[in-house]
């Protein structure tokens, strides 16, 4: 059984995993922004907490398992 799990992410990692550019990645983000500033993160951070990682697999359906990370 996969478990389906969150955890902090660099943001040249996490569009390597999902298989898209960085640039798709920071337009993704740029999406997002209001619910990232919500939640205090900057848009030139490095690392992606996993609340973030949660929101961005969830509006564009992205499956990531535990061992997958």
């Amino acid at each position: 059984m996969k478990v389906r799990i969150f955890r902090a992410i660099s943001k040249s990692e996490l569009a390597k995993k999902v298989g898209v550019s960085a640039t798709t990645l920071r337009k993704w983000m740029k999406e997002c922004a209001r619910e990232f500033k919500q939640m205090g993160i900057s848009r030139n951070a490095k690392m992606l907490p996993p609340c973030a990682v949660k929101v961005l697999c969830e509006k564009y359906s992205i499956d990531l398992y535990e061992d997958e990370l």
